[in-house]
């Protein structure tokens, strides 16, 4: 079974309301700066078409499709600016563009915004661009030589977000991304009671810089229902012959179904994809990229439910990144 993909287009209609939305944020230069713009994005979101917001709390709330693909979006309307080299979400003066707004916007609509002290200074933006000093390092998002493998985002953390949203500015290397959802998976019983106990070690990638605030060691890959469960797993960094008899035959089942069930997307430029991220693992294939001004760019920012779950974890009410 194939992880399955709910599609939404905008009519010619709800285009023009998104856009004259987007054109009402743009005057106000304060709102293009990400802290300001996330405080007031999930009442602006309101002002979104309702076919919009029910197609996103229908997908947040049913737990049917596990992934949200919005196309032909009303941004970049003139094309995007030149990839940007580096991390341009840790300049002090960073302003967010259209495509970056909307994709805000529908974000809100499944949860608030969240980032983490120990990636990029905690930007709740970040921003997917092909490195030249990264192309071979594994498991990164800079890279591109070698495959990024399947992980749910921020894995290793307890309080990783609930759903994990990626606009896409430009793609012109066509690179895949790729999903794959636990639903359905076929195990025993004893296979599935062993990963819902707490005896796998989940690491953190590339991106994270930790300061051991958590511990990656001891955690359950399964949690939830255990008729329908959800699962954390960072597949990209899994020292299987760590495990042994039932532990890896378990594991070796699971990852056999996110292989079997896996869907690829080559998301196009104004795309915005959202993935459950209790419920799938995703991952990118390895790609050839173009670096420099028309390099693959795309533009990442997690959701979560609920922020009081992460409140011991934040250093204020409204502080947005979370300790790790």
């Amino acid at each position: 079974m194939t992880t399955n993909c709910i599609r939404l287009q905008p009519t010619a209609s709800e285009k023009k309301d998104i856009r004259a939305l987007l054109n009402e944020i743009m005057v106000d230069p304060h709102l293009c700066r990400q802290d300001e713009f996330l405080e007031h994005a999930h009442v602006i979101a309101q002002e979104l078409p309702r076919r919009i917001r029910q197609a996103f709390y229908g997908f947040k709330r049913k737990e049917d499709e596990p992934i949200l693909l919005v196309t032909d979006n009303p941004v970049l309307l003139d094309g995007a600016e030149p990839t940007p080299e580096g991390h341009p979400e840790l300049s002090a003066d960073y302003v967010l563009n259209d495509a970056q707004l909307l994709h805000g916007l529908y974000g809100s609509l499944l949860g608030e915004p969240v980032g983490f002290t120990s990636q990029r200074n905690g930007s709740v933006y970040n921003n997917i661009i092909p490195l030249t000093t990264h192309s071979s390092v594994a498991n990164s998002s800079a890279g591109s030589a070698i495959e990024f493998g399947f992980h749910v985002e921020d894995a290793f953390h307890p309080a990783r977000a609930d759903f994990i949203g990626l606009v896409c500015l430009r793609n012109d290397e066509r690179a895949t991304t790729t999903v794959s959802c636990v639903d359905g998976v076929a195990l025993s019983a004893e296979e599935s009671a062993i990963l819902f106990q707490p005896r796998f070690r989940i690491g953190h990638n590339p991106i994270h810089s930790t300061t051991n605030v958590v511990s990656e060691d001891a955690q359950s890959i399964f949690f939830g229902h255990p008729d329908r469960p959800y699962v954390r797993i960072n597949a990209a960094n899994l020292r299987i012959d760590d495990y042994q008899f039932l532990e890896r035959q378990a594991l070796e089942k699971l990852l056999a179904h996110f292989a079997r069930n896996r869907l690829g997307v080559i998301l196009q430029s104004r795309d915005c994809i959202f993935i459950d991220n209790f419920r799938c693992v995703h991952a990118r294939d390895a790609y050839t990229p173009l670096f420099g001004p028309r390099a693959r760019w795309l533009s990442r920012v997690v959701f979560a439910n609920d922020l009081r779950k992460s409140g011991p974890m934040r250093a204020s009410v409204l502080e947005r990144a979370i300790a790790a």
